[in-house]
C-alpha cells in the first residue's frame, strides 16, 4: 500500500505556505496600519512611556531646589499562540490538485488574518473618546472631531498624538459618507452636491472616499456589527510609536503532521502575537450606525 511520506510533501507545502502568507499580506487591514514590534528575550514585550517635567520660574541668586523625577508607564503585551488546522488527504496529494492546494492556503491565511484583524479592531473599542453613539449616522463631522481630539491631547496624557492618524470604518459606514457627497435625485437621474464638482466626481467615478481633513479613510468589513446594527470604528495614531501595537513572536508557519488512519495530512498553520493600545488617548472611537443598505 503506497503512504504519502513528508519527503513527498516537499512540493506541496511551500505552494500552501505560499498561498497563506500572500493572502495575509493583500488581505491585512489593520495590522499594516499599528505598530508592529518584534518580541525579544523573554515571554512579554514592555514598551515604556514617561510622564512629562514641569518647568519654573527661578529667582536670580536663588538656588534652584526642586528636581523632576523621571515616572513611567509600562505597556505590557504578552503573546499567544493562535492557529487553525486544515486536512489534506492522501487522494489529493496523489492527484497533484494544484487547485485545491491553493484554495487550503487561502483558507488558512484567511482564517488567521481574520483573527488579526479583529483582535486589532478590538483595541478601537478601548479607546479615551468615544464618538457618536448608537443609532447615530456617521458623519464627516465625527471624523474631523476626532482629528481634532487627537491633535489637541493634552501633554499630562501623552501629548498630541503624532502623525499620521488614519481612519478606519465599516463598510455600511463609508455609504453614508458617500451620500453625503453624492446625493442622488433619482427623479431626474443627475447628481448635485456643495462639495465641489471635482471631490464629488471622484466619490462617484471610484466609490471611495479616499481621504478626509489629510487622513486616509480605510474600509474594514471585520468590523462587527451588533444586534442594533451599530458598530466601533476609529481614528488613531497609525505607525511606529503610534496607538495601537501588533506584537508578535512568531509569525505563522505551517507544520504537517500525518494521520494514518484519515490516509491524510494535518497541516497546523500556527502564529504567535499580542495586542494592545500604546496610549488609548491616541485612538478616538466612532461609535455609529452601521445599518445594511436596502
Amino acid at each position: 500500500m503506497a503512504i504519502t511520506t513528508t519527503a513527498e510533501l516537499g512540493d506541496t507545502i511551500p505552494t500552501i505556505l505560499e498561498e497563506a502568507q500572500f493572502t495575509r499580506q493583500f488581505k491585512a487591514v489593520m495590522q499594516p496600519l499599528c505598530w508592529t514590534i518584534r518580541k525579544g528575550k523573554g515571554s512579554t514585550i514592555n514598551v515604556p512611556y514617561f510622564g512629562e517635567f514641569t518647568a519654573a520660574a527661578l529667582t536670580e541668586g536663588v538656588d534652584m531646589t526642586g528636581s523632576q523625577t523621571m515616572v513611567d508607564t509600562n505597556v505590557q503585551i504578552t503573546p499567544v499562540e493562535v492557529g487553525l488546522k486544515g486536512i489534506l488527504t492522501d487522494s489529493v496529494i496523489e492527484d497533484d490538485n494544484e487547485d485545491l492546494k491553493r484554495a487550503m492556503g487561502v483558507l488558512l491565511g484567511d482564517g488567521y488574518e481574520k483573527k488579526v484583524d479583529i483582535d486589532l479592531l478590538g483595541q478601537l473599542g478601548d479607546a479615551a473618546t468615544s464618538l457618536g453613539g448608537t443609532g447615530n449616522t456617521l458623519t464627516m463631522g465625527h471624523i474631523a472631531a476626532a482629528r481634532a481630539t487627537l491633535a489637541g491631547n493634552i501633554t499630562a496624557n501623552g501629548g498630541p498624538a503624532p502623525m499620521p492618524y488614519v481612519c478606519v470604518i465599516h463598510p455600511f459606514g463609508e455609504l453614508d459618507l458617500v451620500d453625503v457627497v453624492t446625493p442622488v435625485l433619482s427623479a431626474a437621474g443627475t447628481s448635485v452636491s456643495s462639495y465641489g464638482g471635482g471631490f464629488a466626481d471622484e466619490v462617484l467615478a471610484r466609490y471611495s472616499i479616499g481621504r478626509l481633513f489629510g487622513i486616509p479613510i480605510v474600509i474594514d468589513g471585520n468590523i462587527a456589527v451588533d444586534s442594533s446594527s451599530d458598530c466601533k470604528g476609529g481614528v488613531f495614531a497609525s505607525g511606529k510609536r503610534g496607538g495601537i501595537i501588533f506584537g508578535f513572536a512568531r509569525m505563522p508557519t505551517i507544520e504537517a503532521e500525518r494521520d494514518a488512519s484519515l490516509r491524510g495530512w494535518e497541516l497546523n498553520y500556527v502564529g504567535r502575537y499580542g495586542v494592545g493600545e500604546f496610549r488609548s488617548q491616541w485612538i478616538v472611537e466612532l461609535y455609529h450606525n452601521a445599518t445594511a443598505p436596502a
